[in-house]
Parts: C-alpha cells; structure tokens; sequence
C-alpha cells in the first residue's frame, strides 16, 4: 500500500477518530485505526464495539491496500509533521511507514484480517437533521444521564417520538432532564442511546457545517454524512417511566436570576465534601436563603433575592445537581416549581422553552 495526502486532511480524520479506539481493552486491535485503500479513496475506521466511525477522504493512490494501526501514536506523529504532503507506505509485515521532508517513521501494525467486520447500513430507514439542532438537544440531557454500570438502562438518553415531537429523556435516579421538539427523526419505538456513545457523536456534530442523516436499526443508531458514517450500539433494557416524577399539576412558583443563583451556590458549595453534596435551602418571601453546616470544615450561609410569596419552603439538595442544570439553561432567569414535602423541584428557563430539569431532594 502507497499513497500521498495533505497532512492536514489526514490529521483531521484522525482526531475524530482517535477519542473512539479502545485503550484498556483486551483486544489490541481495538486500539488501531484500520486504513483501508482503493484507486482514489483513503477510509479510516475506528471501532470499540460500541461506538464506530468511518470516514473517507480523496488521496493520491499509488498502490492499493490496507492495514491497521496505532491510532494514538498515528494521530501523534501526524501532528507534529510539516505542513505539507506525507508519503505512506506499508509493507508486507505490517509496518508503516511515513515521509515527510526529511521526516521519516516507522510504525508497527496489525493485519487487518483481524479488525472488526464492519456491517452494512444502506438500508437503514434515514431523516435529514440540522446537526445543530440535536446537539442542542444533547446539550440539554447528557448531563443527568447515569454513569452507574449497575444500573445499565439509565446509562443512556432515551430517544422518543411523541405528538409529532422527538424527546430526550436522561436520569440518573436523582435527577431528570427532558427536552421536546420538532425535530423529525425515523423513530418507531423507543431507544435508549449510551452516554458514551451520544459524547462521541457530539464532538463528531459539532464540528459539521452540514446537515447529516440520522436512523435506527434493531441494534444501533446509525449517523450519515457525506464523507462519513457513524454507529452506535443501542442499549438493550427497559426505560424508567419517566412521567411518573413530572407533575401534571402547577406548583408554588419562584422566580430567581439565573447567574446570582449560580454564584451562590458555588460560593456555598465550597463547604461540601465530596461525600455529602446537600445544602439547605429556605425558600421565602422575596429570598432564598443557602447554607451548609459540614462538621469537618465548617458552615457557611448566603441568599439571593427571588420573586416569590408562596408559603415557606424547605429542602435539602444535591448542590452540584443544581448546578448542572442551571448550566444548561440558556436564559437570564429561570423558575424554580415546588409541590410538596419530598417532591422533586423542576428547574426551568424562564420565560418557558422546550427543555427542562428535575432534581429529587435528599433526606433530611
């Protein structure tokens, strides 16, 4: 195999590609990138067996091939090349080869009888989606997604049609996020996507300047571009019944600046140890009232004002589950909607959008 391509070109496929290949996994060949190369296409592909992405790119073919890699050590060689043409050569005992003005490595490889067969997905039943648009979505929920491996089902973010409308819905347990909105995705059923995946195909949307086409087959969510497809495999479980937490009733509302709110609680959070994140909350006329007794290091007590003139409430809550809701809120203020003794509280933008959070209070 021989051919010649911009460094930058192929640095570039192998940035997406190298946060993919498995690194503490007991095939090795997983850890490789698989070059495969015909008469005008160079196409890389990197797979952990639960998340995939290929991507072709134009190249000056002088010799057709393939073989595999380490992408890491690949991605870093190609890095620090001169900016330019590099030559790459493999030869028959899988060691590559690559020139750059007098820049030359070596590098040892795999066959590539051995990488993962990759499946076909041409049938796969696809939409067009405004790549911006979901990952706003993903912005919105990945967050409050489990990263308990017990509790597999809620390692994900569960991907719903309903009244013509696409929902996310991610929890761990403790907290929740959903968002609704028209956006038009193949969806037959529920699927639950893992977080590690939906990460991955983040970073991979989020530097598109195009539209991309989205689907779902039995096992995995399948994401088509131009140059490239990715696969990620589905989680094979139940959801929670989400609804159950959401109420359907109007509570007591209050309405707080989101960033004064912010600041807040980091300046109390300080004062929490990373065993026991709760803080007391003392919601009243016009305050909101923050404070911490942690008998290792201290207390510390701070407020903000609030539009509110409901009856007094009190809690006890994750301070940085607040904070991570509050970080994905977009507007300048937000609600805080409260029910009863030991109902959760929902956080949302205000005025109202599309999204919003929930967040359990801990046992006194």
């Amino acid at each position: 195999m021989q051919f010649e391509m911009d460094k930058d070109t192929l640095f570039d496929g192998l940035s997406k590609l190298v946060p993919i290949t498995e690194k503490k996994s007991p095939l090795p060949i997983l850890s490789h990138v698989l070059i495969e190369l015909d008469d005008s296409t160079i196409t890389l592909t990197a797979t952990d067996l639960e998340v995939g992405l290929r991507i072709n790119y134009d190249c000056k073919t002088i010799e057709p091939g393939n073989i595999t890699v380490p992408a890491k050590k690949l991605f870093e060689i190609v890095k620090e090349l001169r900016p330019g043409s590099v030559t790459i050569t493999s030869n028959d005992r899988n060691r590559l080869n690559l020139q750059s003005g007098p820049s030359s490595f070596d590098l040892a490889g795999m066959d590539s009888a051995d990488f993962p067969l990759w499946a076909n997905f041409d049938s796969v039943k696809t939409a067009e989606v405004a790549s911006d648009t979901l990952t706003r979505m993903l912005d919105k929920t990945l967050f409050a997604a489990s990263n308990d491996d017990s509790r597999f089902n809620l390692n994900g973010v569960l991907f719903e049609r309903e009244n013509e409308k696409t929902k996310l819905v991610s929890t761990d347990g403790h907290r929740l996020a959903l968002i609704e909105t028209e956006l038009e995705l193949p969806i037959d059923s529920k699927f639950i996507v893992p977080k590690k995946g939906l990460i991955e195909l983040k970073r991979f949307l989020e530097n598109l300047k195009q539209n991309a086409l989205f689907g779902f087959e039995k096992k995995n969510l399948v994401v088509k571009t131009e140059r490239a497809i990715m696969t990620v495999r589905l989680i094979d479980g139940d959801y929670p019944d989400y609804n159950k937490v959401v109420p359907q009733t109007e509570g007591q509302m209050a309405f707080i600046d989101r960033n004064s709110f912010i600041q807040s609680l980091k300046r109390v959070a300080i004062l929490t140890s990373d065993r026991n994140r709760g803080i007391n909350l003392l919601l009243g006329d016009g305050e909101l009232k923050i404070s911490v007794t942690n008998p290792e290091l201290g207390s510390a007590e701070d407020s903000v004002e609030v539009e509110f003139g409901g009856q007094e409430v009190k809690m006890i809550i994750n301070v940085q589950y607040l904070l991570d809701a509050l970080g994905v809120i977009s507007s300048d203020k937000v609600s805080l909607e409260y029910h009863k003794e030991g109902a959760p509280i929902i956080i949302k933008p205000n005025p109202p959008q599309d999204y919003f959070n929930i967040v359990m209070p801990m046992r006194k």
